[in-house]
């Protein structure tokens, strides 16, 4: 059997026991007690319908009346059979006036005319009922008002509790707690309404009741005119919120489509570089999924600082530009002079990438990714955790390709000698936190194909593994 019949069945389960409970209580409420003033009763058995008849309907499914008020008078001054008369009037006309719904007005038949014959029995215990009230002695009228009211409420409020909680799957006290809890002041508020009402009767009768219902009704009117004039508007506001989610939605793809060219553009760059640069061929893809693997093992997980770092790695040697071939691709060990002019390109790459606003981030890993743990790097001599840490990750990653990459002046070596020289520059080069974050990478890097040029894509790559492969760049 699958949940939605299990609920089913639960649900029906329920409702015929509460129709079965109020069934048997309006039964007994006529052998309880006598009526003894039928035209009364009759009197307050069609006002309370009525209120229930000229509920408003609020902006959605829900409606609002003063029925309940009606319900508890009777209560008050007929005692049981009087509630669940008014109980079951009030039942019947929201199925008609509303609902429709014969499941919806059995569950409301029983759990209200069980609730009604409660409060009556308990109220005519304590002889808190009857139609003979003194306006000088109403304090009894009042506690039976506040008494009923919270009988009344408290039996309907957890009946509806259970239905919902067995067709949403909460907890019963999760239902209450969220749907009618703070609704108890109110309720209570209108048992003292229903209580003042009962010493009118008794001292002016039922045509005081009536003369009484005339302010309601008057509210009831005023109530329907102000939620006709502001449905209009709700529903407009509903209509305006739904156009901003989906503009918002369209706004982010459009962003993230943005960004991924952005990213796309800065991968085709770095092909370029490479293309001059043979000897460090597929270097900065390399070294830049490999920061953003790292990136991620110490704690980076936003889109926008993964960002950052996996362009910082990527676009490291970008100041190369302004290196000439001369010295860039010059064979033999590089002068004192010579490698002074090469040291300059990580402040060049930096006013290169620092003039486009979205790159200022990375641009920053770039002007220290020559920096030494120990202060000896260059261009500014940073030490320590002065050091961007995007750029201690990257400081890492490109020594581990470095070494075990083929050069034409060298063959690459195993990654467990990068392994060993990473560890003993820990300290000294590189941050002993991140090689540690190194080292629980390292099984995977080995496993990979060593020094091999890796497509840049025009997707950002944390997100390669989850989504579609991408657009190769050319």
């Amino acid at each position: 059997m699958n949940s939605n019949s299990e609920h089913k069945r639960r649900e029906d389960w329920l409702i015929a026991t509460m129709f079965l409970a109020g069934s048997v209580c309006f039964t007994l409420a006529f052998f309880s007690q006598m009526i003894e003033e039928p035209f009364a009763l009759a009197c307050m058995v069609l006002i309370t319908a009525l209120c229930e008849v000229l509920s408003v309907r609020l902006y959605f499914d829900g409606r609002v009346s003063v029925s309940f008020v009606g319900s508890l008078l009777s209560t008050i001054l007929f005692g049981p059979i009087g509630g669940v008369l008014a109980a079951a009037a009030v039942a019947m006309t929201g199925f008609f006036t509303a609902s429709r719904n014969p499941r919806k007005l059995v569950f409301n038949f029983g759990h209200a005319t069980t609730a009604a014959a409660v409060a009556g029995w308990t109220l005519s215990y304590f002889g808190a009922t009857g139609t003979e009230w003194d306006l000088r002695q109403p304090v009894s009228a009042l506690a039976g008002g506040i008494a009923g009211a919270g009988i009344l409420f408290s039996i309907d409020a957890w009946s509806v509790s259970a239905i919902i909680s067995v067709t949403s799957g909460r907890s019963v006290r999760a239902a209450y707690r969220e749907n009618f809890a703070w609704l108890l002041p109110h309720y209570l508020v209108l048992g003292l309404v229903a209580g003042g009402l009962a010493v009118v009767y008794g001292e002016l009768g039922i045509a005081a009741i009536l003369v009484l219902g005339l302010p309601l009704l008057l509210s009831r009117y005023a109530i329907a005119q102000f939620v006709e004039r502001t449905r209009e508007n709700v529903m407009r506001l509903e209509r305006s919120n739904d156009q901003l989610q989906h503009a918002y939605v369209e706004i982010r793809d459009m962003s993230e489509e943005l960004r991924d060219a952005y990213t796309g553009t800065l991968e085709s760059l770095v092909t370029a570089l490479d293309v001059r640069d043979q000897e460090t061929r597929g270097h900065s893809v390399r070294v830049a999924q490999h920061s953003l693997d790292m990136a991620k093992m110490l704690g980076i997980n936003t889109d926008e600082e993964l960002l950052t770092v996996y362009r910082g790695a990527l676009m490291h040697d970008v100041g190369k530009i302004g290196v000439p071939d001369a010295i860039l691709l010059k064979p033999a060990k590089l002068t004192e002079e010579e490698w002074e002019f090469m040291r300059r390109h990580p402040a060049l790459g930096y006013r290169i990438l620092a003039q486009v606003p979205y790159l200022r981030p990375a641009a920053k890993i770039v002007l220290a990714h020559h920096e030494r743990w120990d202060g000896d790097g260059y261009p500014r001599r940073l030490k320590g955790e002065d050091i961007p840490l995007g750029a201690r990750i990257f400081a890492i990653c490109d020594t581990y390709d470095a070494i075990i990459s083929d050069r034409p002046y060298r063959k690459g070596q195993s990654p467990d000698a990068a392994l060993a020289e990473i560890l003993r520059c820990a300290g000294t080069q590189l941050d002993p936190e991140v090689v540690e974050a190194f080292e629980a990478a390292f099984p995977r890097w080995r496993e990979e194909d060593d020094g091999a040029t890796r497509k840049p894509l025009y997707l950002p790559a944390w997100r390669q593994d989850s989504d579609a492969s991408g657009r190769a760049a050319s």
